[in-house]
Order: structure tokens, then sequence, then C-alpha cells
């Protein structure tokens, strides 16, 4: 009986230590990839919604072992770390937008949201504390609602592979402008295309940067076009993989290629063997596609066309 109420003791413990070291194993170990490392560009966008969910958890471990060191009711000090947070967070995108990481002003309200969710939730419980609880609870919404969205948009992109691209569900309109939609006019399969508007500027078009990378196996990619006006115009497909932005995104580093758009429907197909030969002086690696556009050049006037059905073959 002894030995078990020691063995008890003993896993208590080492519990206690591993929950008191934790949130400062988590600021250690979570602190250089503010400035290094992160999700890639041949990451998927789920991978990215839960990075992005890192910024909670690290500064709700700060405010943990702050709580230990600080009276964490004193509304004094809460305003204190809050306002440190801003300060320090602020710098933080701030470099990170000189030293080439994407610094944006989101991840800085993501810092305050997991600063507040450890102030408020520490506190002790009054009618003020809940307000802030709650707050600071519905601070988290998007992104909760982004990881949720990315993790469906991921399942069901691979069930739905080689399709790469269908615009059957209202997710997928998110990939164009806002004045882009959704539409049942004209489409080659299911329900909905891609109404593009085509504005008169340069490279006007729509870009995929959330495909399923994987295309090797794979002999061509195609896609369909409907273009409704009377008059036809060139437009470029490009496609590149992950290592592309190594060559400052040169052309020659990519695929690119011009295709006469005639009025109505279109049906486009590409070798992904001259996709796979396409960069000068190496092989584009067909494991790891990041980015397609499909794009016109300047136009004389504003032209709508209709994407339907990206697919490999």
């Amino acid at each position: 009986m002894a030995w078990a109420i020691r063995d008890i003791n003993m896993v208590k413990f080492a519990v206690n230590k591993i929950v008191r070291l934790l949130p400062l194993c988590i600021l250690v170990g979570a602190f250089p990839f503010f400035f290094l490392g992160g999700s890639i560009e041949s990451s998927s966008s789920l991978l990215g919604a839960i990075w992005d969910c890192g910024h909670l958890v690290f500064f709700i471990s700060l405010v943990v072992l702050a709580s230990r060191k600080f009276d964490i009711n004193n509304w004094r000090f809460a305003l204190f770390i809050t306002a440190i947070v801003f300060v320090v967070g602020g710098l933080i995108e701030i470099i990170q937008a000189h030293i080439g990481r994407d610094g944006n002003w989101e991840d800085l309200f993501r810092d305050l949201t997991g600063t507040w969710l450890g102030i408020f939730w520490l506190q002790r419980s009054n009618k003020w504390v809940w307000l802030g609880r709650i707050c600071a609870t519905l601070f988290l919404i998007p992104n909760l609602t982004a990881v949720f969205y990315e993790s469906w948009y991921e399942l069901r992109a691979r069930h739905e592979f080689p399709l790469l691209v269908g615009f059957e569900s209202s997710i997928e309109s998110h990939w164009g402008k806002a004045e882009d939609e959704r539409s049942t006019q004209y489409r080659t399969q299911g329900e909905y295309s891609l109404k593009v508007v085509l504005p008169p500027k340069y490279y006007p078009g729509i870009k995929f940067s959330r495909l399923q990378r994987d295309w090797r196996g794979f002999k061509q990619f195609s896609f369909d076009i409907y273009n409704p006006d009377a008059n036809a115009f060139y437009m470029t497909v490009r496609v590149n993989d992950a290592q592309h932005g190594l060559s400052q995104w040169a052309m020659t580093d990519r695929f690119n290629a011009s295709f006469l758009l005639n009025p109505g429907w279109n049906y486009l197909s590409f070798s992904l063997n001259e996709i796979e030969h396409a960069p000068a002086g190496r092989l584009m690696d067909l494991s790891h596609i990041t980015w397609v556009e499909i794009f016109a050049g300047k136009l004389a006037e504003s032209r709508i066309i209709y994407v339907d059905n990206l697919r490999l073959e």
C-alpha cells in the first residue's frame, strides 16, 4: 500500500512539474518562430490557419507565467501587460515586415486576444471579469472559423481530387475578387462555375493557391472557360512550384502559356511533362505545386469569363 501511495505522489509531482514548466517551454520554444520558420508557401492553408493560432497559445502562456509573480487580479497589472503586448507585438510585426516575413496587424490582434484570454480566465470571477471572458472568447471566432473552414475545405479537396476546383461550395468562390461570384449560367461540371470579372488593367484574372499540391502521376492539367463575348482575346495560364520564390519569381522559372479565348466554351489542356520542364535549368517539382493563375494582358474594356472544372487527367 505504501509503495502505491508513493508512486501516486511521484506521478502527481511529475504532473505538477510539467504543468508549471509547460508555459515556460512554450515561450522559449515558440519565440524564435516569430522571426524564423513558420508556414511556408508549400504549406497548406489549413497549416497556416493552425499556425496563426500559435499567437494565442504563446501569449496565454506569457500571462500564466506573469500571474505567478504578479497579482493578476490587479487591474493596473492587466492594463500594463496589455500595453506591453501591444508595443512588443507591434514591434515584432514591424520587424517581420522588414526581414521577409508576413508582418500584419491581424497577428497583433491575436497576440492581444491571447493576453486577454489569459488575464480574464485567471482572474477571480465577478460580473466585469465574466464580461471580459465573454469578449475575449468571442475574439477567438475568426481564428476558429478559419481553422474550421480550412479543415472542411481540405477534406473536400482530398475527396474530390483529381478535381482541383469545381466551385460547388461557397468557400471555393473565395478564390476570386469581391466582384467575382459563383454562377449557374454556364458550367461544365456540377451546378456552379465561377464568374470572373476582368477589369481593364494589367494582368486581371484569378489566382489559385490552395490547390492539392501533388500532381505526380497525371498527364495533363485541364480547365474550362466560357467567353460570353463575340470577340476572342488572349489569356495566359501560369503554374509554379514552391521553389519558384527562390528565383525572385523569374518568368523563366515557371510555366507560362498563352491561349486564344474564343467565344463560347474553351476546353484547355496542358501537358504536365511540358509544365515539369518549363523552368530554365531545372525540373518543376510536381509534388509541390503552389500557384496557378489564369490572367489576361491589359484589356481595352472590362470582360467577363466563366471558369470551371480545374482538374488533372
